[in-house]
């Protein structure tokens, strides 16, 4: 007897927020991608590279960054959608590089540096549906689940195969929960608990309290990602597949020619403990390296929680809340984007001869969210002013990168605001 597939089967509210929690990570995990291949991105002609080239460079890297921004955007929306139907914003993650078990067998993710391999896994990222189906040729799931299979009230089917594929199943199960508990019963958030525009200069981020901007929200996703059709010029898919053609041609031309600095792949200066027995990272053991990894570990981290309490903030005022936006946005620019391009410029150490460092986004186990308003504050201003200290007391190591200087500026700037 033949079945149909059902990749993302969605019966009751514990299925969709273990959905949307998973989207939330896929969402983070791929930034983390984007972002590490852009830090590895070369920067002048000193490194090897044509003026030509070097313009190819600095376009390929300024739409990776106008990718990432959008999918943090997608972050932020599956956030928003968990914490609508009675959820959490879901900021944790398994580190980089993913666990077979972790997502489906395609979402392998590991940090590479800016190269044709790692080309090939965002264009298979950002696949649309209806390319990958073709590509298929109608071949069947060894694992398809039979629609007549009783529901599993635990968890959901997770039998998908692209991003889209799981917005879609995600979809559904909104508009059958919808129908099933009705709207008021669905959407159960109280009233200005979304975070939205007001608070983010992000295009597209909708806050979600009912039905219609649910699907909304989940169709800017999709669109941004796979595009609305499939020649969509717009989409991640077709400009990925954009940077994949130039880079070829200029390969093509100059074979010699390499865009990124040798950046290990999936780098630690300390290895966490969610790692797979047999996952393969590089073991970061440069002194200067090792400490700038650190910080910029510490700062991603205290970003990701800042941001977090966003999406899941109780009884702060307005004012408080427009501070956390702030500040999360600003660490980015002003802590992990100078911080991630200067260590791929640093070497790995003795272990790696001939490459350098990179960051490894890591998430620690005490990474999570402060459970109070008033703790909260106190306990992100007490990081701040930490990793203000650290900076500076590395900046008396010889050969401490100029780059620490600037962080810690801008880290004290951050806590005089939580004073």
């Amino acid at each position: 007897m033949e079945h149909a597939v059902v990749p993302v089967r969605i019966e009751n509210r514990a299925q969709l927020i273990y959905l949307l929690t998973e989207a939330a990570e896929l969402e983070h995990e791929i930034l983390c991608c984007y972002l590490f291949a852009s830090f590895s991105m070369k920067e002048g002609t000193s490194e090897g590279v044509t003026e030509e080239q070097l313009a190819s460079i600095r376009g390929w890297r300024d739409l990776l960054r106008g990718i990432a921004v959008q999918e943090m955007i997608h972050f932020a929306t599956a956030c928003n959608l968990l914490t609508a139907i009675g959820g959490e914003p879901q900021l944790h993650r398994p580190n980089l590089p993913t666990g077979s078990r972790a997502y489906p067998p395609r979402f392998q993710l590991r940090l590479m540096p800016f190269s044709p391999e790692a080309i090939d896994q965002f264009v298979s990222l950002e696949q649309p549906e209806a390319i990958w189906e073709a590509e298929q040729q109608g071949e069947f799931r060894a694992t398809a689940v039979p629609l007549d299979r009783l529901s599993d009230i635990f968890s959901s089917e997770r039998n998908f195969a692209t991003v889209g594929e799981l917005y879609r199943g995600i979809q559904d199960g909104f508009a059958y929960l919808a129908q099933k508990l009705g709207e008021e019963g669905l959407f159960v958030a109280p009233a200005g608990t979304q975070t939205a525009q007001e608070y983010f200069q992000m295009p597209g981020l909708i806050a979600v309290t009912d039905l219609a901007s649910a699907l909304a929200a989940i169709n800017v996703i999709v669109e941004q990602g796979e595009g609305a059709s499939a020649d969509a010029e717009d989409s991640h898919y077709k400009r990925f597949v954009q940077i994949q053609h130039e880079y070829r041609e200029a390969r093509a031309r100059d074979p010699r020619f390499v865009a990124a600095r040798p950046v290990v792949t999936s780098p630690y200066a300390m290895l966490p403990t969610d790692l797979a027995p047999d996952a393969e990272v590089a073991l970061v053991d440069d002194p200067i390296s090792v400490n700038l990894c650190q910080v910029f570990d510490g700062c991603y981290e205290l970003m990701i929680q800042v941001i977090g309490r966003l999406f899941a903030h109780g009884d702060e005022a307005p004012e408080t809340l427009s501070v956390y936006a702030d500040i999360g946005v600003s660490l980015m620019f002003d802590a992990i984007d100078p911080l991630g391009r200067t260590i791929t410029q640093l070497p790995a150490g003795p272990s790696h001869p001939g490459q350098n460092a990179g960051p490894s986004f890591r998430l620690s186990r005490s990474g999570g969210l402060p459970s109070h308003s008033t703790s909260a504050r106190i306990v992100f201003r007490e990081r701040l002013v930490e990793l203000q200290r650290y900076c500076r007391f590395l900046q008396m190591e010889p050969g401490a990168p100029a780059v620490l200087g600037t962080v810690a500026t801008a880290l004290q700037g951050y806590a005089a605001k939580l004073a």
